[in-house]
């Protein structure tokens, strides 16, 4: 049965981790190698269980370790044309770097397929993946997206577990002390998403699957781990839904998230603010 834990979340660096069976794979490597080894510990796991990296795009807090991990751990690694280009990845006399676009599905295994879909972001060819078990069920992450596009919006509706960038809060980020020049970056279509257009997306994305929602990205300068949950978590009540909101903080994994783990463990919306007050979420202890 498919689950995910995300190790870290945010402009520090992003990992998750995604199993089903003996099969389990790194979505982005933001985080080092040393790091990723020590949240995944934290998990029960290790990389040792880990069978492939997929980068989401080349930006430093997605794809820092990603050659580390191909030239030392002798792990293989997905990316677009563009992101291995622009991420400096190795070439395959060095490394087993295995190129991906939009619309491809590689099947790590019987246990465990990942789709890949084109997004909107200021990357060279960045995408998003969407992990399904051999049962059909699917874990969706979405993160780094000016805005939710039609094929995003196709490709991660109704999976079992949503992990969904909530960047920023507008209002934050037009008053915050960044420059005006990366102001518009982020609020470009093919920036970041704020709290108010995951929350709008989620009528599209949440279906009667849906279990969870894990709330990615959140900005430490331009957002709150509290403000984002309320955002998400007042939307789905307009929906007439009740489901978890997980906050994944920057600085230490997430429990594991999937269909046979969550269920009445939560007795409603968790939101977790990323800073210790509670945990990210109130399901079993991790193993």
């Amino acid at each position: 049965m498919i689950e995910v834990a995300f190790l870290g979340s945010g402009s520090s660096g992003n990992c998750a981790v995604v199993r089903s069976g003996r099969t389990a794979v790194l979505i982005d490597a933001g985080l080092s190698v040393r790091e990723t080894s020590r949240r995944l510990k934290a998990l029960g796991a290790s990389l040792c269980d880990i069978q492939a990296v997929f980068v989401t795009h080349e930006h430093q807090d997605h794809a820092r370790s990603a050659a580390d991990f191909a030239l030392k751990r002798g792990l293989r690694v997905y990316a677009t044309e563009g992101t291995a280009r622009a991420a400096r990845l190795p070439g395959p006399l060095f490394a087993d770097i295995r190129t991906v676009r939009g619309g491809d599905e590689v099947a790590v295994s019987g246990e465990l397929t990942l789709r890949v879909t084109a997004t909107p972001h200021d990357g060279h060819e960045s995408v998003c993946y969407v992990a399904a078990d051999s049962g059909g069920r699917r874990v969706g992450i979405a993160t780094d997206l000016g805005h939710v596009s039609r094929k995003v919006l196709e490709a991660l509706a109704d999976c079992d577990v949503l992990g969904l960038e909530a960047n920023h809060d507008v209002d934050l980020l037009r008053s915050g002390p960044y420059p005006a020049m990366l102001k518009r970056r982020i609020l470009s279509d093919v920036g970041h998403l704020s709290n108010d257009a995951a929350a709008a997306a989620l009528y599209g994305l949440v279906g009667p699957r849906t279990r969870a929602v894990a709330v990615l990205h959140v900005s430490k300068q331009n957002n709150t781990p509290g403000l984002a949950a309320r955002t998400l978590r007042e939307t789905l009540h307009e929906m007439g839904v009740v489901l978890p909101c997980v906050i994944a903080p920057p600085d230490r994994p997430t429990a594991w998230l999937g269909p046979a783990s969550l269920g009445t463990a939560f007795s409603d919306a968790c939101d977790g603010d990323g800073r210790g007050e509670r945990p990210a979420c109130e399901m079993r202890t991790c193993p």
